[in-house]
C-alpha cells in the first residue's frame, strides 16, 4: 500500500508534523506510533523522530531533500547537529521565515522559495540541499511550502495552481504533477500530507477522490 489515512494527536494536518525524502523520514519526538509505522510502511524509509525548535511542528520549522535539512531560525545548534549525525547536510536559516517549511518546496533536483526570502537563506537552501533554487509564488501564494508537495516522483500543487504553472512546475522540478486538494477541500497541500516517490500520509478527512487526484500528481497512476 502505498497511500494510507492518518491523524496526529486528532489533527488531520499530518503535514505539519513531519518531513519526507526518498532516503529518510523525520517526525516529531512525540509522534504517535501508529503514524511512525504509517510512514514507515508507505513511504518504505527510515523514520527518525527528531527535535526542531523545541516542538513538534518538524513540518513547519524544516524543509528537506535527500541531501539535507534546512532548520528554522528558532532552532538550536544541538538541533543541527543531530540532523548532521544521520548524514545528512543541516544549516539553520538566519532570516525572518520562521516557518521554513512553508515557505521551501523541494525535491532532489530543485527548490522553490518564497520570493521574498533574504540572500544569506537562499544562499543556504542551495548549498544545504544541494539544488537549484528558484525564487516564486504558487497559486499566487509565498507560502510554497504549504502550496505544494513534491517528490522526484511527481508533485501536487494548490487547487488554484494555473497550468501554466504546472507547466513551469514541471520543468523546474524535472517531474510531472498535478493540482488537487486535501483534507476535504484544503488547497494547502502541503499542511495535509508527506510524501516521497514510494507512497504519502495524507490527513484522514481527505476524501477518495482527492486522493485520486494525489495519486495522479505524485505520480503513481497516469
Amino acid at each position: 500500500m502505498h497511500a494510507e489515512m492518518a491523524v496526529v494527536e486528532g489533527n488531520p494536518f499530518v503535514g505539519l508534523f513531519a518531513r519526507a525524502s526518498d532516503r529518510l523520514v523525520i517526525v516529531s519526538l512525540s509522534a504517535p506510533e501508529k503514524f511512525v509505522e504509517k510512514c514507515r510502511a508507505t513511504m518504505k524509509a527510515d523514520v527518525r523522530p527528531v527535535s526542531v525548535s523545541a516542538c513538534n511542528l518538524v513540518g513547519i520549522f524544516a524543509a528537506m531533500n535527500s541531501n539535507g535539512v534546512v532548520l528554522s531560525c528558532t532552532s538550536s545548534k544541538e538541533e543541527a547537529d543531530a540532523i548532521k549525525a544521520l548524514g545528512l547536510n543541516a544549516s539553520i536559516q538566519r532570516g525572518r521565515f520562521t516557518a521554513v517549511g512553508s515557505n521551501v518546496l523541494a525535491n532532489d533536483k530543485a527548490a522553490v522559495v518564497n520570493p521574498q526570502m533574504p540572500k544569506a537563506d537562499v544562499d543556504a537552501v542551495r548549498d544545504t540541499l544541494g539544488v537549484e533554487v528558484v525564487k516564486r509564488k504558487i497559486a499566487g501564494f509565498a507560502t510554497v511550502g504549504a502550496a505544494g508537495v513534491v517528490t522526484n516522483r511527481g508533485f501536487i500543487a494548490h487547487g488554484a495552481t494555473t497550468d501554466e504553472e504546472l507547466a513551469e512546475l514541471e520543468g523546474i522540478f524535472g517531474v510531472k504533477g498535478a493540482v488537487g486538494t486535501a483534507n476535504m477541500g484544503i488547497g494547502f497541500v502541503g499542511l495535509c500530507l508527506v510524501a516521497n516517490s514510494n507512497g504519502y500520509v495524507c490527513g484522514e478527512r481527505t476524501s477518495g477522490f482527492e486522493m485520486s487526484r494525489i495519486d495522479e500528481g505524485l505520480g503513481f497512476i497516469r
